[in-house]
């Protein structure tokens, strides 16, 4: 299971251990960067109500995240962050969408 899975599933110890033992294995900038979104993703859904992200609206994530990949200033590291994130906005509206 990784990390985004044990996001999706509020699971935000798992998610943690997993993101500190994927630390020392991080090589290049793309998964710098892709650690780094799971880590914010993290933070925020541990202040949150009930282990989750509140504000979370999957469309504008998308959109932001979209617009990281495609600027020419993107970096490496920024194509890392923006597709962990649309990965995660695409588990999310699933379960989003099962639950309704």
């Amino acid at each position: 299971m990784s990390i985004l899975d044990s996001l999706v599933k509020s699971d935000l110890d798992e998610a943690k251990r997993k993101i500190q033992a994927l630390q020392p294995e991080v090589r290049s900038e793309k998964e710098r960067g892709s650690l780094a979104a799971a880590a914010g993703i993290l933070t925020s859904m541990s202040k949150g109500k009930d282990g989750t992200l509140q504000a979370w609206d999957s469309a504008k994530v998308e959109r932001a995240a979209k617009s990281i990949a495609s600027s020419q200033m993107a970096d490496d590291f920024d194509a890392g962050y923006a597709d962990t994130l649309l990965t995660y906005s695409k588990l999310t509206a699933g379960t989003q969408q099962s639950a309704e």
